[in-house]
């Protein structure tokens, strides 16, 4: 009989030893890339929240390592109220991202916006290039010296004055109309606002809104070119929206990618204005700024005043977003200088009566004279609930010192005119609204114009102000002066006008009614 054969060592081991999975080399090198990138990603994680001179700047832990607050408050358009909060807990320096801080202190803002500064505006993924994209200072120099002759406070009074106010007395026929049209006597300021906003832009550009505007063809909100436009646009949207991500991340390395996957986004409802070449000429040929000036077959370009070439395709870009830069926030603006005066009947009387004492026909000049306290209630509104770009990023190219902090080369400085505004240290009671700041006489121009900047400032301050504030001061004195007893709707409340902050201010309801007495015989 056979006896049993002992096993050997390397046969007892190979039996008893436990199998493995064998992982293939490409899957192995797979894992080691991902955890060397892994690894990368954290330490510079680490050395930008704790490396950087920002490290200094106060603000939310997390602002260390991620800029995630800052777009899930953009993207839910709450960042007003957001920093807000943040300026009051940390002051005027805050840092709200690892490569970006918000800035409240007038003599930061200065610097960052003021004539000559370093920062410099980045043209962005997405961002169409137009007078207001353009970072080059030297292009955007040679665009805007002219149109700023167009936008002359000369050049406005010449030519767009009457049809101003004929545009104010369209928007009194149409809230008349309206209310008539309603058992409740009700009319929607916001819908009108946003009309008159779009009609006096559309008049200095093309020239035609007086008769053909949308208010004279009784349009609804929802016709606005720039309502449909600034929906696809929506700047906060290209940077916080996780669809956007990628495109954002492969336009570093492929930059007209970028380009290609917003404009399609963003223009797809007007999409023949920009494809078609021969109607980008109709359009561009029909602006007041290009009325008398040549056109060079050759060059396919515009010849203008001093030496400047555009081509149609230019001059649609910048006229589209001069429509919008007018329009929506100008609207805006109204909304909430109504919603303030109208809770306030003691104001609202005091304007009726000085508007009422303005003889027919006023101009801008006899308002601007004669109603100090319509003037307060223009700039108190634009101090408080101005209606344009909310947040004005610049980026240092060099270390910068701004207050007790220097900024490293790359980093963000975003200014918040709405927190400048509210700064404590520059405005007495500044949550307050009181127009009689403005009347009194020790006031400085130098103190407003250092603390107060509805309007930028510097090179990139806005071309317009002349234009805006006519419309605003006309309006206003034709409103309160038309239309006197005027109270808001129980619909209006203060959470259906709370701030939506995204691209430009407008309340939340995107609505607001107001209830006009029957007319006096």
């Amino acid at each position: 009989m056979d006896t049993p054969r002992s096993m050997s060592f390397v046969e007892a081991s190979s039996q008893q030893a436990p199998s493995f999975v064998v992982v293939s080399v490409p899957v192995t090198i797979g894992l080691a890339i991902f955890a060397v990138l892994s690894v990368r990603f954290v330490v510079q994680r680490l050395r930008r929240a704790y490396g950087s001179s920002l490290r200094h700047v106060p603000g939310p832990w997390h602002a260390k390592f991620t800029d995630v607050a800052l777009r899930y408050h953009d993207v839910v358009g709450d960042r007003f109220y957001w920093l807000t909060d943040l300026h009051k807990r940390y002051g005027p320096y805050v840092r709200t991202g690892p490569e970006e801080i918000a800035i409240s202190d007038p003599a930061a803002v200065k610097k960052v916006h003021g004539l000559g500064t370093a920062f410099r505006k980045q043209l962005q993924p997405g961002t169409a290039f137009n007078i207001f994209s353009v970072s080059d200072p030297r292009l955007h120099r040679g665009r805007q010296r002219f149109y700023v002759n167009a936008f002359s406070n000369e050049k406005i009074k010449a030519s767009h004055l009457p049809a101003v106010r004929t545009l104010c007395q369209h928007f009194i026929d149409g809230v008349r109309e309206d209310a008539s049209n309603n058992p409740t006597r009700a009319a929607d300021m916001y819908k009108w606002c946003m009309l008159f906003g779009y009609d006096v832009a559309s008049e200095v550009v093309f020239g035609d809104a007086s008769t053909n505007g949308l208010m004279a063809q009784r349009k609804g909100i929802e016709e606005v070119m720039m309502g449909c436009y600034l929906q696809f646009q929506n700047a906060w949207m290209l940077f916080s929206f996780p669809t956007f991500l990628v495109a954002r991340w492969l336009a570093h390395v492929v930059p007209w990618l970028g380009n290609t996957f917003a404009t399609e986004k963003r223009y797809k409802h007007y999409k023949d204005l920009w494809e078609q070449t021969e109607r980008q000429r109709s359009i561009a040929s029909k602006t007041t700024f290009v009325q008398g000036a040549q056109f060079d077959d050759k060059e396919g370009k515009y010849q203008l005043e001093g030496g400047l070439k555009m081509s149609a395709y230019d001059i649609t870009r910048d006229i589209t977003t001069f429509l919008g830069a007018g329009g929506e926030p100008i609207g805006a603006t109204l909304v909430y200088l109504l919603y303030i005066v109208l809770q306030n009947t003691k104001l609202r009387q005091e304007l009726e009566a000085e508007t009422k004492a303005l003889q027919e026909p006023f101009t801008d000049a006899d308002v601007e004279g004669k109603c100090p306290l319509l003037d307060g209630t223009i700039y108190e509104s634009l101090r408080l609930f101005g209606g344009g770009l909310s947040i004005l990023p610049r980026y240092a190219p060099t270390p910068q010192e701004l207050g007790p902090y220097v900024v490293p080369p790359g980093t963000c400085v975003a200014s918040h005119n709405h927190q400048l505004h509210r700064n404590p240290e520059a405005w007495n009671d500044p949550e307050a609204f009181n127009p009689r700041r403005w009347m009194v006489p020790g006031q400085s121009k130098a103190l407003q114009t250092d603390v107060f900047q509805p309007f930028s400032s510097g090179a990139r301050g806005c071309i317009a102000i002349h234009l805006v504030m006519t419309e605003l001061r006309l309006f206003t004195a034709t409103f309160f002066r038309e239309l006197p007893d005027i109270t808001l709707s129980d619909t209006v409340t203060p959470q259906s006008m709370k701030v939506d902050d995204r691209f430009h201010f407008a309340p939340v309801s995107k609505h607001m009614e107001v209830i006009l007495p029957e007319r006096r015989s």
